[in-house]
């Protein structure tokens, strides 16, 4: 009989190795699970072992149970007393074999346990003027708050190099993430090398994933990373990524991930959740210079006393674009005499593509972002900036309107839906860093501008003589040699500014392609050669402003019968030839800031132009005088006019307007009443208010005897402030020089005002005479210059109060108040305080004596002062 012993023995062990293969299993299924590891073919075996056994195990316990229940019974037959030998030898040895199999587990491997991942270092220079931007991003990083972070910028500018940088700080830096993965996105997209990618840098053996489907590559991706802290950075985004597609979206930043991504598009930075963005710019002048002499080598600038100040050039004319300057410093490494400096100067001002290697490096890679615009309308938009000089401030009211002149802007009803795609085109080219906004701050906010960037002006310039459109841009007469002169027989856009506009007196030129035409900034011109306009009828656009000296048009101007746009303000010219009448494709006439005493259009010349949509007469002194009669009574005639602006300096044609045709008077966009003595009081109808719902611009100015600007309701009815056809698009006002003698409360009507200007009007005690008594009237208050950016007010000395109530300002960015000592409180109050005001303006004085809402008002807003006057 099986000792009783034994068979205990071995049924403990048989516990023993279920509880052990039990967790081996487990251990092995949660390996599998979070894929760190296949269970080993070891393992497998083991475990298919322990089962065997197990079962054999169950059959020799159940025989000896039951020998020991016989031999309760009382049997010892000699045939019986032999199995039970034979019993007890196999209980023995399954006694040895279970306690092999347990031995076994402990030098068994259940999955291999992958080793933290490492951080790849990426290769890299020494960066320079990097630093601040970087101090910057790496405070976000460590910010649990913030999970996605985007960095954008042109081509070139060291999106890259950032990233590279932050990558590699993870090397020096202690930190609790599991991996940092990097990847290269680039234009064009491949999900599956994605997450290739991302699969090989978390350590899942390719033989897990190589035969999955995307969707289950994810799914694998994001059970590894489901409950880790990791850092994802992607490089060079063009679209909008799906984090769920690559495996790593997560409802919530519990787990701490960090996504930083690079991108050209400013709108990819919204379009991928971007909690912080981050725009990279050129760099300033003087880390501009370290980065290029840091790529020529000092011993090639100390090798000539002169190639220091040439290499400040050079660096110039890079505009602070890491790119090129590193690409022209590499370069001119191996030039050490200051006649190859001087030479590569000349060819990078005159013809940067000559330059080797801005042809080569520089510009193939800035056109990626114009190859990304998505049709050919914002090519040919972005193309269009460079017939402007370089580093030129250019206004985008100027750049839509020649635009529409050229015809890229067609199909549209009226002048105000292509001004309103004009304008989303713009903030497009400006997303995609093509273009940048003017940041010159003597301007003021409402004079809307852009510029440029100085080498992609240069690549534009590249690129439309790679598609047969050739832009010339002339500054000086000796830019222009004998030798350029065939270039005019292929030029389709020709600008040419100051001194360089005397060319086209002194030399006869062809140009049976030409588009476009600029003669801009002479002193010296008085006239255009009729012999010019006999030579280019395929022109479309003729932009004459700003020759101060420009006094008359040739006869001939009337050959252009392709003409859609004519420019002529700030000229001297004082008289427009009745053959104008024969531009009968001329949508755009622009005659604003005229410098004659007196302009003279002979009658039937704007009843004629039947295709005219545009005409602009806007004056802000009395040097220039037009028959305003006249000049409406021909509007009214034009079937197209969609735009119109207007400047009246005497009581008849205003109020000629006034009872103008609703047609007319709903064309208005810009106003100027000036030099108006005999007005006493401008009133303006609720139904001529609700006519000009596309006036953007009023300004009333030295007007001294105006007492009021008043709303005249009719028949009883009462005008709701939030009525959608009142001066809805009012956007700027001013006024100045004027009478007024009780407020401007009517301003309720305006929801859109964004620059408001009230100057020398001495009489004038309080802006908004309004008490919000109600709560619904203290709702409506709220939403009262919810859009207003800039606000001056100077020369007031009786104002007593902007408001009655403090009002929270949300857009509000500047206030400056000059000679306004009766003017004692502000309209703010702690809720005023989260606007977006950068700056109060004011004297010393006036400041010391302002009253303040509360104490904690004036804590939030002292330190917004700037001491002017």
């Amino acid at each position: 009989m099986a000792d009783c012993d034994n068979l205990n023995t071995l049924r403990d062990l048989k516990r023993d190795l279920e509880a052990i293969s039990k967790d081996v299993e487990r251990r092995a299924d949660f390996a599998e699970q979070q894929q760190y590891a296949e269970r080993t073919n070891e393992v497998k075996g083991w475990l298919e072992s322990v089962q065997l056994k197990l079962k054999e195990v169950d059959g020799i316990l159940r025989k000896g149970d039951d020998e020991i229940q016989q031999k309760c019974l009382g049997s010892c037959c000699p045939r019986h007393c032999c199995t039970t030998y034979k019993l007890g030898k196999q209980v023995l040895k399954e006694i040895d074999v279970v306690k092999e199999l347990k031995e076994k587990r402990s030098s068994l491997v259940v999955a291999d346990q992958l080793p933290r991942p490492k951080i790849d270092e990426m290769p890299m220079e020494k960066t320079v003027g990097m630093d601040s931007m970087f101090d910057e991003v790496w405070k976000c990083v460590e910010d649990h708050e913030v999970g996605i972070i985007g960095l954008h910028g042109m081509g070139g500018v060291g999106k890259t190099t950032l990233l590279k940088k932050l990558n590699n700080r993870f090397l020096e830096t202690s930190h609790n993430f599991y991996v940092v993965i990097w990847v290269v996105v680039s234009k064009e997209v491949k999900l599956d090398k994605i997450q290739e990618t991302i699969l090989n840098k978390i350590g899942i053996p390719k033989e897990m994933w190589i035969d999955k489907s995307e969707d289950e590559r994810a799914a694998q991706i994001l059970g590894k990373l489901r409950n880790k802290q990791f850092v994802l950075l992607l490089d060079d985004l063009w679209d909008r990524q799906d984090l769920s597609k690559l495996g790593v979206s997560f409802s919530n930043n519990q787990n701490g991930f960090k996504i930083v991504f690079t991108t050209r598009l400013g709108e990819v930075c919204g379009q991928m959740g971007a909690k912080k963005i981050f725009k990279l710019n050129g760099l300033p002048q003087e880390a501009a210079l370290r980065l290029f002499r840091q790529n020529v080598g000092e011993d090639v600038l100390n090798s000539h006393c002169e190639l220091s100040k040439l290499a400040e050039i050079v660096t110039q004319e890079c505009d602070g674009l890491p790119l090129a300057l590193v690409t022209i410093g590499r370069a001119m490494a191996s030039r050490t005499t200051p006649e190859d400096w001087r030479y590569a100067i000349k060819v990078l001002k005159s013809y940067p593509s000559r330059f080797t290697e801005m042809g080569k490096y520089v510009f193939p890679t800035l056109r990626f972002s114009y190859d990304s615009l998505s049709d050919d309308t914002l090519r040919n938009c972005f193309l269009y900036c460079s017939i402007f000089l370089e580093d030129h401030d250019i206004s985008t009211r100027e750049l839509i309107e020649l635009w529409i002149g050229e015809g890229f802007l067609d199909g549209f009803d009226n002048m105000y839906e292509a001004h309103e795609r004009g304008r989303f085109i713009i903030n497009g080219l400006k997303l995609a860093c093509l273009l940048e906004g003017s940041h010159d701050e003597r301007k003021s906010y409402e004079e809307d501008h852009v510029k440029m960037h100085d080498v992609f002006r240069d690549m534009a310039h590249w690129l439309a003589r790679e598609h047969e459109n050739e832009i010339l841009v002339k500054e000086h007469t000796g830019l222009i040699k004998s030798l350029e002169i065939g270039r005019w027989k292929e030029a389709v856009r020709v600008s040419l500014y100051g001194d360089s506009t005397k060319f086209l007196i002194e030399t006869p030129v062809v140009c049976p392609r030409l588009k476009t035409l600029f003669v801009m900034g002479s002193k010296l011109l008085r006239t255009l050669p009729g012999t010019l306009f006999q030579s280019i009828h395929t022109l479309t656009v003729l932009n004459l402003s700003n020759n101060e000296d420009l006094r008359e048009l040739p006869i001939e101007i009337g050959a252009l019968i392709s003409l859609r746009y004519l420019n002529l303000s700030k000229t001297c010219v004082s008289n427009l030839p009745i053959e104008v009448k024969n531009l009968t494709q001329l949508r755009i006439l622009l005659l604003d800031r005229m410098m004659a005493w007196h302009v003279v259009i002979p009658p039937g010349v704007i009843s004629s132009l039947s295709s005219l949509e545009m005409y602009s007469s806007i004056e802000y002194s009395e040097q220039c005088k037009m028959d305003m009669k006249l000049m409406i009574e021909e509007l009214e005639c034009l079937e197209k006019i969609t735009g119109v602006g207007l400047t009246f300096s005497s009581v008849s044609p205003v109020l000629k307007f006034m009872s103008s045709s609703p047609n007319l008077q709903s064309c208005i966009t810009r106003l100027s009443i000036h030099e108006c003595k005999e007005l006493h009081s401008l009133d303006i109808s609720c139904s001529s208010m609700r006519r000009m719902e596309h006036l953007e611009t009023l300004d009333i100015g030295e007007c001294p005897n105006l007492r009021e600007v008043k709303i005249c309701f009719e028949n009883g009815e009462r005008m709701q402030r939030s009525e959608p056809n009142c001066f809805r698009n009012l956007q700027t006002l001013e006024i100045w020089g004027c009478d007024i003698l009780e407020n401007l409360t009517w301003l309720i009507y305006t929801p859109r005002l964004q620059f408001l200007y009230v100057i020398q009007c001495e009489s004038l005690e309080e802006i908004i005479a309004w008490d919000f008594a109600g709560s619904s009237e203290i709702e409506e208050a709220v939403e009262i210059f919810s859009n207003l950016e800039q606000v001056h007010f100077s020369d007031l000395p009786k104002l007593k109060s902007i408001c009655r109530r403090a009002m929270p300002f949300p857009s509000l960015r500047e206030i400056s108040v000059n000679s306004c000592q009766s003017l004692r409180k502000l309209p703010f109050n702690t809720q005023s305080a989260k606007s977006t005001l950068k700056s109060i303006k004011g004297d010393r004085d006036w400041r010391d004596k302002l009253e303040w809402e509360d104490e904690a008002t004036k804590l939030a807003f002292t330190s917004k002062f700037q001491i002017y006057w």
